[in-house]
């Protein structure tokens, strides 16, 4: 036998709420009268409806549901978010969860609460009953991004590695054109260890216009090391930096295929918790979309630092990069980026001119629920003039580097849209001053966003 409910309702319409008349019923009839007041827009019934509902259990998920659409009805959006909220959390199915998450993400979007809307799509998502629906719920959620003037990202991930100083394979210092030999201390020789590394990268649209978009922006970057075995006195937090910045960024389009980015910034960074360098840069990309295969970009930037470390080594970092990516249909898609780092200098061992070139590929044919991601790359990095010690190095230091990466998303392990992606990076580096001669090998774990 159902359950009763003593439910207080307006029995007929225009009758106060104070002289209605206590009414008996089962369990059933009060869910479909709930749903037949809200379909006659009469939010009030559906809303006591729902308080004798919860009478019987407080824990009714149908009953948060009712009041949630009644008060919405009476746009109180604030509170029926709430109620949709008490829905999600009393929710026994995930059916059920998926519809007050949708809900909750509709009321907060009628509210401009575009942040709280984004969330609760990324809930709806996780319980999307099947494909097509999770597709479209995405589709929602970057619909809902594209209007909210705030915009977020956080990456973050823990990296064991046997070289978390960069520090040098070998004990010995063999400069090529010295007929010395150095002994290296233990401190300056790879150490193993674990890397925390979190990135958040902000952004508030300013103003927009036809083809224009202004936002202000902020960035933080921080790597904690720590040492499997402290060395020489050296410790994790040596090791260790941040960097912070606050910006501005226009972005311009340019017909449909073409969009410009201007950005000016200025921060600090530090290292082994004091200040090394205080910055400000500015810089301008193009970004071309050529065909639905083809797409490249190019960008330069200038970048000046003080010194904050008393080295006197204040430096102009100048930077430009040319990108290009191609589908290649079936197969996949194929990247290429040339990068050019070029930085003047009056401190010891600052000035210096590095290429480098990064090729990837990222197969359509994927390993299950697998997503998998390759790069290689090269580097070359040049100082005309570098010393160590009281020692000038013959024809400056030459730094000659490769490396290789693979990337694993489980697309299998999904939580809000977040999953879990595992690179494995192996590095070497040769040079003409053993020092420098390096080799890495590194397992990262990490979050990201799939959408």
């Amino acid at each position: 036998m159902w359950r009763t409910a003593a439910l207080i309702c307006l029995l007929a319409a225009g009758i106060p709420s104070a002289r209605a008349e206590p009414v008996t019923m089962s369990l059933p009839e009060a869910h479909a009268m709930a749903e037949a007041a809200l379909a006659s827009g009469r939010p009030r019934l559906a809303y006591e409806l729902g308080e004798g509902l919860q009478q019987a259990d407080r824990r009714n998920p149908h009953a948060h549901f009712y009041q949630a659409l009644a008060l919405a009805q009476a746009e109180a959006w604030r509170a029926a978010e709430h109620k949709a909220a008490r829905a999600y959390w009393h929710a026994r199915t995930p059916e059920q969860r998926f519809q007050a998450a949708q809900l909750a993400a509709r009321l907060s979007y009628a509210d401009t609460r575009f942040t709280g809307s984004q969330f609760w799509l990324r809930r709806a998502v996780n319980h999307a009953p099947d494909d097509v629906t999770r597709d479209a719920t995405i589709r929602s959620y970057r619909a809902v991004r594209h209007r909210n003037p705030l915009r977020f990202n956080l990456r973050a991930s823990v990296t064991p590695s046997d070289n978390v100083n960069n520090g040098a394979s070998s004990p010995l210092n063999v400069i090529d054109g010295v007929p010395v030999v150095g002994l290296l201390s233990p401190s300056a020789q790879a150490l193993e260890g674990v890397i925390a590394t979190a990135h958040f990268i902000g952004s508030y649209r300013l103003a927009q216009g036809e083809g224009r978009e202004t936002r202000t922006t902020w960035r933080l970057h921080s790597r904690r090391v720590h040492l499997s075995d402290s060395v020489g006195g050296l410790d994790g937090g040596d090791l260790s930096s941040t960097t912070a910045e606050a910006g501005l960024r226009q972005l311009l389009a340019q017909g449909p295929a073409i969009t410009w980015r201007l950005d000016l910034g200025a921060g600090r960074t530090w290292y082994g918790g004091d200040p090394l360098y205080d910055f400000a840069r500015l810089g301008v990309q193009r970004h071309h979309r050529a065909s639905p295969r083809l797409a490249w970009a190019l960008g330069v930037e200038i970048q000046g630092q003080r010194d904050e470390a008393g080295r006197n080594a204040d430096t102009s970092v100048y930077s430009a990069f040319a990108g290009i990516t191609r589908s290649i249909g079936e197969e996949g898609d194929l990247g290429l980026r040339l990068q050019l780092r070029d930085a003047d200098s009056d401190g010891v061992n600052r000035s210096f001119t590095q290429w480098s070139a990064i090729a990837s590929y990222r197969p359509s044919r994927q390993p299950g629920l697998v997503d998998l991601d390759f790069s290689l790359g090269v580097s070359s990095l040049d100082y005309d003039r570098f010393r160590i010690g009281f020692i000038a190095v013959p024809g400056g230091r030459r730094d000659e580097s490769v490396f290789a990466r693979i990337t694993a998303t489980l697309k299998s392990v999904n939580y809000m849209g977040f999953v879990p992606a595992i690179s494995l990076t192996h590095e070497q580096s040769r040079s003409n001053i053993s020092r420098f001669e390096v080799e890495e090998t590194a397992l990262s774990v990490g979050i990201r966003s799939e959408f």
